[in-house]
């Protein structure tokens, strides 16, 4: 067309041309692993009150399972959008409320006025004149890795990043990083709750959470409760989520180092299992007769091959809307718990997993699905496995 009209003879009339009307452009934003834990958090928190309040009928318990494992079931199938606004909706039959998903700030992180790389920078040059070959090089490893969180921008994929307090966790890091150029290992004895990360087998490098009460800075040894979460999940799910981390708590209370990997890494070989045990063996001191572990969904399935790899480890076991059948000898003894509602893993399976586990308890939770069931199903597993010692 543009051609033609350069070519018109001088005396016609120009032709001015019409641009035809187009709807505007609509950009759908895009749904990130914050959008998710935020909305998941947000039906987590007001599905937990209730609970505890005692305000949660069957009738209600049932419709919101069903709700949030529709909307698990998007999540698995790429449908990011749907999951956030099916979990907005369970959050409202609950009573809660709506609330658009919220991403970390956009704009830079700073410290002190500057920005958190720069601090970041500073720990990573003093860390790289520390030895990394000998006793230390664990120590070593999770202090370099977490000062990589103190980042300008958080990535709203990596949990690990944009859920961490940048404050604290320089404050954190200026003792770590003080104490290696003392040639001392800074996690020894140290309480509190604390992202890291250690070397597994093959080199493999494993995140985790690991939560240690103040009762394991005393001489008194102390247990471990490894935890293990599902498909999807990382290793913050059971520390700030699942029944608002009711995990942590029950753990505390009775004198035990919660441990959450990522579970998809971490169950990898059960060598990655010794590994983190001689690091805990060399922090604090660690009571062998009561080392429990709970997974959940893949997690529970992760928990039974580790079980049935490393039976004489365990004082007890437990498997959450998942797990498959432990049949070594001497095998710890175990729990199973099903969810009558459980679309994802039906309660038929594990209830198999069990039946075929010699020994096997299990249970069934009426009228909860396959997400929200694993706040009760931590609660239901700690006592029973304070039960038993090895």
């Amino acid at each position: 067309m543009a051609a033609s009209v350069l070519c018109a003879p001088a005396v016609a009339k120009a032709q001015v041309p019409v641009t035809p009307k187009t709807a505007p452009t609509v950009v759908t934003p895009k749904i990130t692993r914050a959008d998710l834990a935020a909305a998941y958090m947000r039906v987590d928190a007001v599905y937990t009150q209730r609970e505890n309040t005692k305000t949660l009928p069957d009738s209600l318990r049932a419709q919101v399972n069903r709700t949030v494992d529709r909307a698990a079931l998007s999540f698995f199938s790429g449908q990011f959008a749907a999951a956030v606004s099916t979990i907005d909706a369970a959050a409202v039959q609950l009573g809660g409320t709506s609330t658009a998903p919220t991403s970390p700030p956009a704009g830079p992180r700073s410290l002190n006025g500057a920005p958190a790389s720069a601090a970041r920078d500073e720990y990573l040059a003093r860390l790289a004149v520390v030895d990394s070959t000998g006793p230390l090089a664990q120590a070593l490893l999770s202090t370099r890795e977490r000062a990589k969180l103190l980042v300008d921008v958080p990535s709203p994929e990596r949990s690990a990043e944009f859920l961490n307090d940048p404050a604290k966790l320089s404050r954190d890091l200026a003792r770590e990083v003080s104490v290696l150029e003392r040639g001392r290992d800074p996690y020894v004895g140290l309480v509190g709750d604390f992202w890291r990360v250690y070397r597994g087998a093959n080199n493999a490098l494993v995140p985790m959470r690991i939560v240690a009460p103040p009762a394991a800075n005393v001489r008194k040894p102390v247990g471990v409760l490894l935890v293990l979460h599902g498909a999807g999940g990382d290793e913050n799910m059971f520390v700030d989520a699942y029944g608002s981390g009711i995990a942590t708590k029950l753990a505390a209370e009775q004198r035990l180092i919660l441990v959450s990997p990522k579970t998809d890494v971490f169950g990898a070989t059960p060598e990655h299992f010794d590994a983190l045990m001689a690091l805990l063996r060399n922090e604090f001191r660690i009571d062998s007769s009561r080392v429990y572990l709970i997974g959940h969904s893949m997690g529970g399935g992760a928990a039974a091959r580790l079980a049935q790899a490393r039976p004489a480890q365990f004082a007890a076991v437990a498997m959450l809307a998942g797990g498959s059948p432990i049949t070594v000898p001497n095998a710890p003894p175990s729990l199973f718990v099903g969810a009558e509602l459980d679309g994802i893993i039906p309660a038929a399976r594990v209830e198999a997993a069990a039946k075929a586990t010699p020994g096997a308890t299990y249970e069934l939770f009426r009228h909860e699905g396959h997400l929200l069931m694993v706040g009760n199903g931590v609660r239901r597993a700690v006592p029973w496995l304070m039960t038993h010692t090895r």
